[in-house]
């Protein structure tokens, strides 16, 4: 078993026990794991909301003898009798925590998934099918176990199969998500906006919504500037985007020994000595969150190792990768209305 933390974002300064809050759960990089990835088992007896009106005591979930839901084995968020879900995770505090097992998924309003949901079979490794209608019958499959009200998904360089169909084809079929290429979606007031891109790689052979630097900056340049919460596959350059090299995977004794002869110097980015490490993200996506976007939520993938969540100059940024690190993110969306 593993804790999560519940991080609220968006309009949380002076939000009141009437605030409208969204709750995101971002998952990433599932690759071949998606089929043992269940939803949360439910909580037995009647749950309520303990509401605080304090800044350092969040609301309570509780079961019906007053036993804090998230602290039981067994716990999670639970679905109501009426379709609902009980989002008493943050109120005016910074985390608050549930429990969930390494695989299964918190429940919520929003389930997110920011690509790499199969390995392909141009990957060089265990591949299932490059074949689009059953990759997507796999997808719609995987989605469909889920109680989220809206799933979302947005592709990554291993679902190559999809790059060249329409967007209209692709969610003709894909019938249990909402497919974001280079588009948005609007739940309750709140902008999603999806993109697949990744930067060109040599060490790569899994292709798939690749582009080069020049191309892949044009295509950052059209997200909208009204976007709350932006989903891409590529992390940003220098954010959560820290992976192992080609060389310290394949070759690690090598590896090891040149960098025992040569000594390494601090990052340019990072200014962290990091050897057998590179920054995977985009410098062109980073300039654009930073400066012009500046959405309140940034989740992504690619970068199997980066799996973390950290905030900068305002806005969260999401890893989400499964890969490596099963650990999916669940954050609490505060409107404001």
């Amino acid at each position: 078993m593993q804790s999560l933390d519940v991080i609220p974002v968006g309009q949380v300064a002076g939000a009141t026990s009437s605030s409208h809050v969204v709750r995101i759960v971002h998952i990433s990089d599932t690759h071949l794991g998606h089929h043992v990835l269940t939803p949360p088992r439910p909580i037995s007896g009647n749950i309520s909301i303990r509401r605080s009106n304090s800044s350092d005591v969040p609301n309570q979930v509780v079961d019906e003898k007053g036993i804090d839901a998230f602290e039981k084995k067994s716990g999670c968020l639970a679905e109501t009798s009426d379709g609902g879900f009980h989002k008493g995770g943050v109120f005016l505090s910074n985390v608050r925590r549930s429990r969930a097992s390494d695989y299964e998924i918190p429940c919520g309003d929003i389930l997110v998934h920011s690509g790499d949901f199969d390995w392909s079979k141009h990957s060089g490794r265990i591949f299932r099918s490059d074949n689009f209608e059953e990759i997507v019958q796999l997808m719609n499959d995987f989605f469909d176990r889920f109680p989220h009200k809206v799933k979302i998904f947005v592709a990554g360089n291993h679902e190559g199969c999809l790059e060249k169909r329409k967007i209209q084809a692709v969610q003709d079929r894909l019938t249990s998500a909402v497919y974001l290429y280079n588009s948005t979606y609007i739940y309750e007031g709140i902008h999603f906006y999806g993109s697949p891109y990744t930067p060109f790689r040599f060490m790569t052979n899994a292709r798939g919504f690749i582009r080069t630097s020049r191309k892949i900056a044009a295509h950052w340049r059209e997200i909208p500037s009204r976007t709350d919460v932006l989903v891409t596959h590529s992390p940003p350059h220098g954010i959560l985007d820290l992976g192992v090299t080609w060389s310290a995977r394949n070759m690690p004794g090598v590896s090891q020994a040149f960098h025992r002869v040569i000594p390494s110097h601090p990052c340019e980015t990072c200014g962290i000595i990091h050897p057998g490490r590179s920054h995977w993200g985009c410098p062109h996506l980073r300039e654009e969150v930073l400066i012009r976007i500046k959405p309140t939520l940034h989740l992504f993938g690619h970068v199997h190792e980066g799996n973390g969540v950290l905030t900068r100059k305002g806005i969260t940024f999401s890893n989400s990768s499964y890969a490596s690190m099963k650990r999916p993110h669940v954050f609490d969306f505060y409107t404001g209305f």
